[in-house]
């Protein structure tokens, strides 16, 4: 194992670029309120699994930029905003993306085609919830749960033997066994 952060440890593979990840707005996105620039964040919405463990877990945060912007206009016309995604939160580190997603408003087609100058078309809106699609830039290594490390046996503290038990004397109760340290949101095949 190379490169270790924390409770992981850096696995043989990485995620390849180009991998299609899904993502959801953390607030709602409205071309009334956006302008070219102005930052939005995302949540992936699952887990991103390759060679049997999460390279990217559900819940990572990912920037975004608003690119391209139109307000409604009179006449039927939409508003139009496009979101560019620059990164991925993966572990505490940044990791590039590429994509761009287009967002429409409803317009009015039946003032558009009467040519109305008093009706105007709608907003666009990205509610939570919605989801969009971003690709990997580049790779991403992979991380595992790191095992505690061993001790040696000639180290290791002797266990004081425990008493044999007479009639007159019940048992202890044994201990419960200790939990798992392993998030059971993270699991690939939940049983």
């Amino acid at each position: 194992m190379a490169a270790s952060t924390g409770a992981y440890a850096q696995g043989d593979g990485a995620l390849p670029a180009s991998t299609l990840i899904t993502v959801t707005p953390n607030e709602e996105i409205t071309s009334k309120k956006v302008e070219v620039g102005t930052r939005v964040s995302f949540s992936v919405v699952n887990d991103i699994v390759e060679n049997g463990a999460v390279a990217i877990p559900r819940g990572s945060q990912v920037a975004g930029t608003i690119s391209w912007k139109t307000g409604k206009a009179i006449g039927g016309k939409s508003g139009k905003f496009e979101v560019k995604f620059d990164s991925v939160n993966v572990r505490g580190r940044d990791y590039a993306l590429r994509g761009v997603h287009r967002q429409e408003g409803k317009g009015n087609t039946a003032a558009a085609l009467l040519g109305s100058i008093l009706v105007s078309g709608r907003s666009a809106q990205m509610l939570p919830g919605q989801m969009a699609n971003a690709f990997t830039a580049e790779p991403i290594p992979i991380f595992v749960a790191r095992a505690a490390p061993a001790v040696p046996a000639a180290v290791a503290p002797v266990a004081a033997a425990e008493p044999v038990s007479t009639p007159s004397q019940p048992r202890a109760a044994a201990t419960p066994a200790p939990r798992p340290m392993v998030d059971k949101s993270l699991e690939i095949n939940p049983r």
